[in-house]
């Protein structure tokens, strides 16, 4: 075998494929593999390579195991005289190849060697050939000199700015997208350094390359285009931190008898700094909305106290006032779900402005020198009313003029409505196609996910991957809306995939085939003659879930409080005695809690028996209204709600419904849940008492 290629894929499977074919074309007139090493991908990747590419030997992890050991697993299995570490997102020359392994036969000497390495603009990557991150080179790249005097030998050192790119030179390091080697230098020094997860092997690689003689040439006779960062966008780290950790690190281990704590205070203060940039950064993104109304907010409060006609009072009131209001009106918002849905809700912000008014007045009245005047609360209500809805809908505008485009970043920060369709069938297309010709209501299309891999776009949309990865599909692709198609998905099927991803801060909407409303909670958006159903869990409201709890705490303390005198002597007279039993809680998991049974078996009054369980709806292990009770074994089925001492299901115990029906009470238990709700099912369960 003359050459073994070592591709390392995480969800890039167009470039990995374009890759490939340019990969053959180079490779033609040489023996040689291509071992591609798939680190989790969830876009088809393993299923596309088995289809197109057979001949390539594929092997899947289960989980990101990082670049470094990737590419040791291909690797240890690689049986060519020169070994090539090449990244995903390359396409290479077809004199690329035979130009690399002619110098190698050249030059005996090298032990390493990278080529010329083009940006996608045709400019050149500064990586493709590097000077060691020595305390010096290091400093001088984390605090800018080496951009700001690119041409200086002594400050432009790191990426070796001040050659002649045209030139052949020996390095200290060259690029991990396009690494070669011979295969005695795997054989004497092994793999990469698996410490690195990414960034920092390949030049790790090479000063244990130089450290045992051999040189490391940079050969600009041949190129490849390199699409940086393709590779790495859609992780779930940050590529900058990771780079400069990966820096400290390499300067740990082979510096450390040189290493300055200057240095080392210089790399931490960085990483330290960019953590907080992107930290602040991804708050930003998804909190947008709320920081926007926050601000709206202050400068509200701020205008109505400027044009006070009469005496301003003190600063430390107006602060009291900005905190409270602020911290009420957020509140309210929280509550009612005002930002759990990635869209601008100008009907609920008008809501949480009333309801925030109400409560400042009620609070005003019951602590009237701790709040402003009725005048500024007031006052600050009207602003509020007009800049907070107000905003919402001037964006919205907006965007249905097209002024602002669905891709922008304001859009994708505040309007967010980047969607995944899922089903690839006839329905499928049409949803896309009307929903890219009405661009005002701002759905930007990312592509599609169906039960079995697809190897097409399709309408024009590529194919992301399978509904069983449907949160790792949002997760690194942003979205913020899943659209669902009837036409190849049963009704029964969809509610199982929004179990699945009802944890995913996503706007899960349905499109019913012949208008066959579903569901008993829903709220429809027409685009033409596409109406979208909003499907939304209520009892996964922030709101819902605070005051369900408070209820079913309140509930049960009064309950043992009020009711223990009576029944627990009552209990041991009718021969109950207490047993210690497991359940099967939410999410599969089980709990301990107690019950009263009687001594001959019999399960006895519902009533009384289930009453020392009150001390599991206080420990959170139940609920007062919820799912049906469970012993736990593992043929039980899988709950989605806590088990409540009464529920839908508990109430229809004497027509036995089967699982399904079971299923169907949740499922409207889940959609529908509201305080009201409960009080009736507790209502009804004792009458039935």
């Amino acid at each position: 075998m003359d050459i073994s290629v070592v591709i390392v894929s995480y969800n890039v499977k167009e470039f990995l494929q374009q890759c490939i074919f340019s990969l053959r074309k180079s490779l033609e007139n040489y023996q040689a593999e291509i071992i591609v090493v798939d680190n989790n991908s969830v876009d088809g990747t393993g299923e596309i390579l088995k289809r197109s590419f057979p001949d390539v030997r594929l092997f899947e992890n289960e989980e990101n195991v990082g670049f470094a050991a990737g590419c040791n697993q291909g690797l240890e299995v690689a049986s060519g005289k020169y070994f090539l570490l090449l990244n995903p997102d390359t396409i290479i020359q077809e004199d690329t190849i035979p130009t690399m392994i002619d110098f190698f036969e050249e030059h005996p000497d090298s032990g390493a060697a990278g080529c010329r390495i083009l940006n996608a603009d045709g400019t050149l990557q500064l990586a493709c050939r590097r000077s060691f991150p020595t305390p010096w080179v290091a400093f001088t790249k984390l605090i800018g000199l080496s951009s700001l005097f690119p041409r200086s030998r002594r400050f432009g050192r790191y990426n070796l700015t001040y050659l002649n790119p045209n030139e052949m030179a020996q390095v200290e390091s060259i690029s991990g997208s396009f690494l070669m080697f011979r295969r005695e230098i795997f054989e004497k020094i092994g793999g990469l350094d698996e410490t690195y997860f990414m960034y920092g092997e390949d030049i790790d690689y090479c000063f244990r390359i130089r450290q045992k003689g051999w040189n490391i040439y940079y050969v600009p006779d041949t190129k490849i285009i390199h699409y940086k960062g393709e590779s790495t966008k859609l992780a779930s780290f940050d590529n900058f931190i990771a780079f400069y950790q990966a820096m400290d690190i390499f300067v740990k281990k082979h510096f450390k008898s040189t290493f300055s704590l200057f240095l080392d205070i210089i790399i931490r203060i960085g990483i330290l700094f960019r953590g907080v940039i992107s930290f602040f950064g991804r708050i930003f993104h998804k909190q947008a909305v709320p920081i926007v109304d926050g601000i709206l907010l202050i400068l509200s409060i701020l205008t109505v106290h400027q044009l006070q006609p009469r005496p301003l009072p003190s600063y430390p009131t107006l602060i009291y006032m900005l905190v409270f209001y602020l911290a009420l009106w957020l509140g309210t918002g929280y509550a009612i779900g005002l930002y759990e849905r990635r869209e601008l809700l100008y009907s609920r912000a008008a809501v949480a402005s009333v309801i925030s008014f109400i409560a400042s007045v009620i609070f005003n009245f019951l602590f009237k020198d701790f709040i402003y005047s009725p005048h500024q609360i007031i006052w600050s209500f009207i602003t509020v009313m007009i800049f907070l809805p107000g905003w919402r809908l001037f964006l919205i505008i907006l965007q249905r003029r097209r002024i602002i485009k669905p891709a922008s970043l304001l859009s994708r920060a505040l309007l967010s409505r980047r969607a995944i369709l899922v089903g690839t069938g006839k329905e499928g297309e049409r949803i896309a196609r009307k929903l890219q010709t009405h661009i005002e209501h701002g759905f930007e299309i990312l592509g599609f996910a169906d039960k079995k891999f697809v190897y097409k776009t399709i309408a024009g949309f590529p194919f992301l991957g399978l509904v069983n990865d449907l949160p790792e599909l949002v997760r690194i692709h942003r979205a913020t809306e899943i659209i669902f198609t009837t036409d190849q998905f049963s009704n029964d099927e969809i509610l199982h995939i929004i179990d699945k991803v009802k944890h995913v801060r996503a706007n899960i909407k349905i499109v019913p085939k012949n208008v066959d409303y579903i569901l008993g909670k829903s709220s429809v958006e027409k685009i033409e003659n596409i109406p979208l159903i909003d499907v939304e869990y209520n009892i996964l409201h922030v709101g819902n879930r605070i005051s369900k709890r408070l209820f079913d705490i309140c509930v049960s303390v009064i309950g043992i409080i009020v009711l223990t005198p009576f029944i627990v002597p009552a209990a041991f007279m009718s021969r109950y005695r207490l047993r210690k039993m497991e359940y099967l809680g939410v999410e599969s998991r089980t709990f301990t809690g107690w019950q009263f049974v009687k001594n001959n078996g019999n399960h006895g009054r519902d009533f009384i028996r289930k009453f020392p369980l009150l001390g599991s709806v206080i420990r959170g292990n139940m609920s007062i209204v919820g799912n049906e009770l469970l012993s736990a074994n593992p043929n039980t089925r899988h709950l989605r709600c806590k088990p409540g001492l009464t529920g839908l299901s508990q109430l229809q115990e004497n027509h036995q419904p089967d699982e399904k029906v079971k299923q169907n009470y949740e499922y409207y238990y889940m959609l529908n849940h509201s305080f009201f709700l409960d009080i009736e099912i507790i209502l009804k369960a004792m009458l039935k008492i």
